[in-house]
């Protein structure tokens, strides 16, 4: 039995095969050729990570560390190469690690023709210190714990205010510190912040928020910078009820003190500040809290 090949079948076999070898040759041709870019001079050399739009406060000199501890996270290798099409995920996916703490979000990673590699995030600024037993903890806003646990003495005199007597136990860095005590005394922090009056106030204390130990007593105080001194702040802000007048009155009553007698304490060891939007109360001596 014999059988033969038509000349069209042959054509067809023969451009097939010419096909084949073209696209064969053509994909050594260009992984030769992708080899040969990746060690031509200007594209291996190292690349140099930069940080866009980074925020004041993260420009400051005593906040270098925390640039140092993302640069070390991000691990950018002498042998990354800028041509890496997985580079910048890569990249990005490390600062996204919840543990890290100081990043919010990764808003855009770029690997530029010139070599650098620019990372632009939001982060998360410090808001307030926490004292819980003998050490102090850093969280932002939303409550979110950031990296580090200090000695209590190496956060007085700081910028921020601190908030004690939280009753819920530290959580690990990068999760929210729960508790209904903490976001109040935040609140407060955010309120008094920028006032005149900021830096005559040492401490937020909830160590009796919602009238947890004594009813009678307020269930906020501030511990001002005169030893033994109180405000008696009393209800969270937006908590007032109309049993204490509102936040905005107490601060604004505060600011008056401030202005006319150059104390908010007037030097007492105790001042009432819930009742009236226009006078203060000197209760008679009692034991300071917490």
């Amino acid at each position: 039995m014999s059988w033969s090949v038509s000349p069209r079948l042959k054509r067809n076999l023969i451009m097939t095969g010419l096909v084949a070898a073209l696209v064969s040759g053509l994909c050594i041709g260009l992984t030769s050729l992708e080899s040969h870019v990746h060690t031509m001079p200007r594209y291996a050399e190292v690349l140099a990570l930069e940080w866009d739009n980074l925020p004041d406060w993260l420009r400051l000199r005593e906040n270098r560390h925390i640039l140092k501890t993302l640069t070390r996270r991000v691990n950018l290798k002498r042998s990354d190469h800028r041509l890496d099409p997985q580079l910048a995920e890569r990249l990005g996916t490390t600062l996204l690690d919840p543990g890290l703490g100081w990043v919010k979000s990764v808003n855009r990673v770029m690997v530029r023709p010139d070599g650098r590699v620019s990372m632009r995030c939001q982060f998360r600024r410090p808001a307030a210190w926490i004292q819980y037993d003998r050490y102090c903890y850093l969280v932002d806003a939303e409550s979110v714990r950031l990296p580090g646990r200090y000695d209590f003495n190496e956060c007085i005199n700081s910028s921020l205010l601190m908030i004690s007597g939280v009753d819920s136990r530290p959580p690990a860095v990068g999760q929210v510190w729960s508790g209904a005590d903490l976001n109040s005394g935040l609140k407060l922090a955010s309120l008094i912040s920028e006032r005149p009056f900021r830096n005559q106030v040492d401490r937020i204390i909830v160590a009796n928020h919602d009238g947890r130990k004594e009813r009678n007593r307020p269930h906020i105080e501030l511990a001002t910078d005169r030893r033994g001194s109180r405000i008696w702040w009393g209800r969270p802000p937006e908590e007032e009820y109309g049993i204490e007048i509102t936040a905005n009155q107490k601060l604004t009553l505060m600011e008056t003190l401030f202005r006319q007698w150059g104390r908010i304490d007037l030097n007492r060891a105790y001042v009432d500040v819930r009742t009236h939007p226009d006078s203060v109360v000197l209760p008679a001596q009692m034991s300071s809290g917490t």
